[in-house]
């Protein structure tokens, strides 16, 4: 049962970073999600914590690296 948590609970994250990816807020993540800007805030606080930055904008840029990285290995 933890790990499913875990597992939703990374998931949740996930999302949150893909919609600040795409430039949105705190308040439009929220309205998308179902969930308050305070809940939003504290995901982005975990997805800073683990990717080892201090803004969106590094988190956003780290993403999108990872992405291109992945993009490129699947292309060989």
């Amino acid at each position: 049962m933890v790990r499913i948590l875990a597992s939703s609970a990374y998931m949740r994250e996930a999302e949150v970073l893909y919609w600040v990816v795409k430039g949105k807020t705190n308040r439009d993540i929220g309205d998308i999600l179902g969930s308050s800007p305070a809940t939003v805030k504290k995901h982005l606080e975990h997805v800073f914590e683990k990717l080892g930055v201090e803004t969106r904008t590094a988190a956003a840029s780290l993403a999108m690296k990872k992405v291109r990285q992945l993009s490129t290995w699947q292309g060989a």
